[in-house]
């Protein structure tokens, strides 16, 4: 397999991690309340954050060239 058959395996792999990780914030915030209206508030302004992180994290993904970058490092 090519490294540019690998890149895209390997994010997805940290997509993947990173929504585990956003989940399990994501259950202690709603679980662990001290007071529902501010682990509500809290909830929204994460997922807020996270989904248009994760957005721009993928656009700068797809507007870099893997194949011009490896090539250049002999693989």
């Amino acid at each position: 397999m090519s490294i540019s058959g690998i890149i895209p395996i390997a994010y997805a792999l940290l997509i993947f991690v990173y929504l585990a990780i956003g989940a399990a914030i994501i259950f202690h915030i709603l679980y662990y309340k001290i007071n529902r209206r501010v682990a509500v508030f809290m909830f929204a302004i994460y997922l807020a954050g996270s989904i248009l992180l994760l957005l721009f994290n993928y656009s700068f993904y797809r507007s870099v060239d893997w194949y011009q970058i490896f090539s250049n490092f002999g693989f």
